[in-house]
């Protein structure tokens, strides 16, 4: 079995991208799914839709019994006609990534919200906008291609661990 500690730490601690390394290293994805939905209700089925993606707070959970660090991805895509955000359809998704841990590894919260920011967000982002492209045209809505990431424009956010731990104390996020 390997291990993975992950220690709560002060908000402002640094990141060192060794760590990140080392976090990219250890883990390997093998699966990412569709965790939850909420769609509707269809408002318009304009051409001239005006569509905006917003991002909710990524989390994260460590399983030592099987080895795998599981990441949860927030987006909600509202479409509407022209400016009238009143009458948006939106499309609320949850997208979970699994990691199996290859590795023995020591990190602090702020590298796993580093990593998922850096890589996690990478490997998912074609998974998830393939979802809202299909999820629009089901809904018979004009079909979504967002664009793709580009890593100079990506905004670093914070994730949270589904396990709160004083900043001093070292846990195994479950």
């Amino acid at each position: 079995m390997t291990l993975l500690r992950i220690h709560a730490e002060p908000e402002d601690a640094a990141v060192n991208p060794s760590d990140v390394a080392a976090l990219v290293a250890a883990t390997e994805p093998v699966d990412v799914r569709l965790d939850e939905v909420h769609a509707g209700p269809v408002q318009s089925a304009a051409g001239n839709m005006t569509v905006r993606l917003v991002r909710g707070e990524p989390g994260f959970a460590y399983d030592p019994e099987a080895d795998v660090l599981l990441v949860r991805l927030e987006h909600a895509l509202s479409c509407f006609a022209g400016q009238d955000e009143d009458n948006a359809t939106t499309i609320r998704a949850n997208h979970i990534v699994a990691f199996n841990v290859v590795g023995e590894l020591n990190v602090h919260a702020a590298t796993v919200s580093a990593w998922i920011e850096t890589n996690v967000y990478f490997i998912a982002y074609p998974y998830i906008r393939q979802f809202f492209t299909q999820m629009t045209a089901t809904l018979g809505l004009p079909p979504v291609v967002l664009g793709y990431m580009k890593r100079d424009e990506w905004p670093f956010a914070d994730a949270t661990s589904e396990t709160a731990a004083p900043a001093e104390d070292p846990v195994n996020a479950n």
